[in-house]
């Protein structure tokens, strides 16, 4: 099966939220994607133009607006009273894209377009890749994984080329109200966030997607880029990055906030006992260094620490801070396996610098 063509994928790294930063490592396995396509055939109608001509034509629009060749995409419905889709890639050569029937029924066809879109946006930035390569489902990952579905709502935005039109879908997915019932103002539905609640820590550790008010929004700035109706990438890359900081910042107060604080504590938990294993080493704790410390850590943290290796013997002080060194990058790994040696490193030169 023929691969997309490059200028696609150019196409959808020029959009990639700057918060997405995982990138994969392996062109991955297609095994999965054949299975997900075997499953789909018996399970599920493939779009085409003779069985569904409405929704066929609107995939080969989205194909030719994202650079996508059409042999690399295979799109089902399936039936099911949710509404959901999903885009199943394991490698970067093809992609089956799964709809249920109630979301298809829900929307009209430009919408149907962001949501295809939307898709083919996570099959484009290797997200099915990077999930495949992924050990275990860490904090670190959770924070990516949501970052990933601000990416794919660009590519959405740009297969549909209407802000309003994805955030009709957007609505649509979270009321699931058909036009019907739905007024579609987006300055009162963003309005729901003055009143949601700040992020949970469960949430911060389960949640896949940030909510939909979130995601709308972050539309609305990415759409003041300019960067979708110009054209011209380069052209609004300044402009683009200013935005981003405004979608970081409601990443963080809504979703990503206390997974963020998990892993600052662990990384200050693991630099506490790097300083502790430098000064066991070195057997220096002189007044010098217990005020660089306490700068680093606070008052308390010295405190605490005086009062630890006064405790221990000169003979077992090292093997005791090594255990608790050891511990904390065990922590942390557990938080943040990908980034785990880099952060370690950078950690362990900031400490050995402001000790001196």
């Amino acid at each position: 099966m023929a691969s997309f063509d490059d200028d696609a994928r150019f196409l959808a790294e020029t959009f990639r939220y700057s918060g997405d930063t995982l990138r994969a490592k392996s062109a991955g396995n297609s095994d999965a994607t054949t299975h997900a396509r075997n499953h789909s055939y018996q399970e599920g109608l493939l779009l085409s133009p003779l069985v569904t001509p409405l929704l066929a034509d609107r995939l080969k629009l989205v194909g030719q607006r994202l650079r996508i060749s059409e042999e690399s995409i295979d799109a089902f419905i399936y039936a099911s009273a949710d509404i959901q889709a999903e885009c199943h890639a394991g490698s970067t050569s093809s992609c089956v894209v799964r709809i249920s029937s109630s979301l298809v029924d829900l929307l009209n066809p430009d919408e149907f377009e962001f949501v295809i879109g939307h898709e083919l946006g996570h099959f484009l930035l290797n997200h099915g890749v990077i999930r495949m390569e992924q050990k275990s489902e860490s904090l670190e990952y959770a924070i990516q994984n949501r970052a990933q579905e601000i990416s794919a709502d660009r590519i959405g935005l740009v297969a549909c080329q209407s802000l309003e039109t994805a955030v009709r879908a957007l609505m649509k997915t979270v009321s699931g109200l058909s036009s019907e019932h739905l007024r579609f103002d987006v300055g009162a539905f963003l309005s729901q966030l003055k009143n949601a609640p700040e992020a949970m820590h469960f949430e911060s550790r389960t949640a896949s997607h940030p909510s939909i008010l979130v995601r709308c929004r972050a539309l609305l700035w990415f759409s003041m880029s300019g960067m979708v109706d110009d054209g011209d990438a380069a052209h609004s890359q300044e402009k683009l990055k200013m935005l981003e900081g405004r979608i970081m910042n409601d990443m963080d107060k809504f979703v990503d906030g206390p997974a963020r604080k998990l892993i600052e504590d662990g990384k200050n938990d693991l630099a506490i006992w790097i300083a502790a294993s430098c000064v066991v080493q070195d057997e220096i704790f002189d007044k010098d260094r217990q005020q660089k410390i306490a700068e680093m850590f606070g008052d308390g943290t010295l405190e605490k620490l005086k009062n630890f290796l006064g405790d221990l013997s000169s003979s077992t002080a090292q093997d005791v801070v090594y255990d608790r060194m050891k511990s904390a990058r065990e922590e942390l790994e557990g938080l943040i396996p990908v980034g785990l040696e880099s952060t370690v490193n950078e950690i362990k030169r900031k400490v050995e610098r402001q000790l001196g």
